[in-house]
């Protein structure tokens, strides 16, 4: 796994919620692609949970 998605995710998952602060980290730190899949899975988990996407 990418080193620098491995950081962002363990970020991630010690926040209780997900805001711009996560995903400017996220974007700065991950290539366009990469950061382009992250958006995508977490817009999927989050219609799979029926939460609206902020």
């Amino acid at each position: 796994m990418n080193q620098n998605l491995w950081n962002v995710l363990q970020t991630i998952l010690e926040k209780d919620s997900i805001g711009t602060t996560e995903l400017a980290l996220a974007r700065e730190n991950l290539s366009p692609e990469v950061f382009t899949a992250l958006v995508e899975y977490l817009q999927d988990g989050l219609k799979a949970k029926e939460n609206p996407w902020v």
